[in-house]
């Protein structure tokens, strides 16, 4: 077994989630592998540190900083609701420039495509399409059978 492998399955080696031989193939390599030894000392540690930390808050406090979380949202929803109400009070000038933006953004768009159909770039776009729709359809005919008709 290989150390990327090891370090793949270790989470499940350590909740003990793993097959009986592949707990044990894990075993005989960390025994011979120091490095993975002691990757498995540092996640044995950094579990215990995480559940220690879920049933103290003063812990996870004095660990992580403060709970950053209940302000942060406070302000999220402070911004939604002035949003919310600046779209109530919509005025025609706020009418005309959504209007004039949205011309703006589909001549972007148009001016966009010509420029990329002269460099070529939709050349091969058809031959792609064609080539991936004759993988789809042989696999949906390998899938499901060649239909009959009677």
């Amino acid at each position: 077994m290989k150390c990327t492998a090891v370090t793949e399955w270790l989470p499940h080696y350590i909740e003990g989630l793993l097959s009986p031989e592949a707990e044990r193939e894990l075993t005989r390599h960390i025994e011979g592998c120091s490095g993975c030894a002691r990757w498995l000392e540092e996640a044995r540690a950094m579990e215990q540190i995480w559940k220690e930390m879920d049933g103290d808050d003063e812990l996870r406090l004095s660990f992580g900083g403060p709970d950053l979380v209940p302000p942060v949202m406070a302000e999220i929803e402070r911004l939604e609701d002035a949003r919310r109400s600046n779209n109530t009070q919509d005025s025609p000038s706020r009418r005309r420039f959504a209007l004039r933006t949205s011309w703006i953004h589909y001549g972007l768009a148009a001016c966009l495509t010509f420029v990329l159909l002269e460099f070529g770039v939709f050349e091969q776009l058809g031959y792609g399409l064609t080539e991936i729709n004759g993988h789809m359809s042989s696999s949906v005919t390998k899938l499901f059978g060649a239909q009959r008709t009677h």
